[in-house]
This record gives structure tokens, C-alpha cells and sequence, in this order.
């Protein structure tokens, strides 16, 4: 593409010229982007996703016919096309935060946690959500946090304050405890117990680190 009125030659996918915005005339000379197209994660598996896609969507209408054909008046159907839905959502935070793993962790942990709560109210409510799983989610998430921030060798601020958020949701089941709404105590005192150690440590060892980070973030 070529400007008359500057007399200067432009590449990329542009009609108007960048200096003086007159229509660029067309020289006859291919076009080409200067910045070369970098594939979504998408893109790079496509196959897998398809292949995941049909597997959600065969799995969805076979467990439907089947609740249809052997009907008991019971809707279990609507429970495999919401832990498929779950499956999504937790894949697809995964694929959007892959970048910053300590970030991609608490999001994992935050957003199981509220499946299984969802989970619980739709079967009755039975109270195995905060008894057992929100627990070992934060526990887990914790470890695993810590884990990969020594695996990849991470600066204190790609993962201080993701794991002293995840510390800190970690101490809600101590609310279960006091409104006496567990059924099952332990899993929960451990929790909250490895949350303050944890804390603790942060405090003790990375409290410079951690000061630092938080005057970066809340721009103090």
C-alpha cells in the first residue's frame, strides 16, 4: 500500500496511511502482517478440545435418553449435565489463567469450593461440602502452592500474596465451627490450624517480601 501525499510505502492490513490518514492506494504487491499470528491454546488443540466437546455432548444425550427410557421419576440426568458444565468451567479457568499458576490455584480452589456448596444444596443439603471438601481444598491448595512455586523457581510476587489469600479463605470453616453447622469437626480444625501456621510462617520468614508485594498492590 502506498501514501501519495507522504510518498511512503505501508505494510500490514491498513487503507489509511498512519501519518496523515489519506486513503492508501494499492501497489500490487501482496499483503503480509508484520507481526506473525501467534495460535490460541485453541488453536494449538483443537483436536483435544473436539474431542472433548463430543464426548461431553454424547455423554449428555445418552444420560438424558436413558433418564427419559428408564424413567424413575427422578431427574439424575440434570446431575451429569451439571458436573459436565463444572468440568468446563474449572477447564476453562485453567486455560485462562494458565499463565500465573499461584493465581490459577486460588482460582481452582475458590471456584470448587462454591461448586460443591451448589452441589450439597442440590442434593439435600447433607453438609459433606464444608465438612470435608472446603477443607481439603485449602489445604491442598496450600501445599500444591507452595510445591510449584519451589518447582518453578517463582519470585516472591508471582505467589506471596496468591498463597496468603488462599491462607486466609482457609480460615472460614473456623465460622462453621463456632455456628455449630459441621457435622464433622476435624477436617475443618486441621484446616484452619495448618491456615495460621501457615500465616505464621509467611510473617516470620517473607515478611519484607510480603510487605512489599501488598505497597505494590494496594499501591500504599
Amino acid at each position: 500500500m502506498y501514501c501519495e501525499k507522504c510518498h511512503v510505502s505501508v505494510v500490514g492490513d491498513r487503507h489509511r496511511c498512519p501519518l496523515c490518514q489519506n486513503q492508501l492506494i494499492d501497489q500490487g504487491g501482496g499483503l503480509f502482517e508484520v507481526f506473525p499470528v501467534i495460535p490460541t491454546i485453541f488453536r494449538q488443540y483443537i483436536l483435544l478440545f473436539r474431542i472433548l466437546i463430543l464426548i461431553s455432548v454424547i455423554a449428555s444425550v445418552v444420560c438424558v435418553l436413558a433418564n427419559l427410557i428408564f424413567w424413575d421419576n427422578r431427574w439424575w440426568s440434570l446431575f451429569v449435565l451439571a458436573g459436565i458444565g463444572c468440568m468446563w468451567l474449572s477447564l476453562a479457568i485453567v486455560v485462562h489463567k494458565r499463565h500465573n499458576m499461584a493465581r490459577t490455584i486460588l482460582n481452582q480452589a475458590m471456584s470448587i469450593s462454591f461448586l460443591v456448596v451448589l452441589w450439597d444444596l442440590g442434593t439435600g443439603w447433607r453438609g459433606w461440602s464444608i465438612d470435608y471438601v472446603i477443607p481439603i481444598v485449602f489445604v491442598t491448595a496450600m501445599i500444591v502452592m507452595a510445591i510449584v512455586a519451589k518447582i518453578m523457581k517463582l519470585h516472591p510476587d508471582e505467589y506471596l500474596i496468591y498463597i496468603l489469600q488462599v491462607a486466609l479463605f482457609g480460615i472460614i470453616p473456623i465460622i462453621f465451627f463456632l455456628t455449630g453447622i459441621l457435622h464433622v469437626i476435624l477436617p475443618s480444625l486441621i484446616c484452619v490450624a495448618g491456615c495460621v501456621i501457615f500465616i505464621a510462617a509467611l510473617f516470620v520468614f517473607r515478611v519484607e517480601a510480603l510487605r512489599l508485594e501488598l505497597d505494590r498492590r494496594l499501591h500504599l
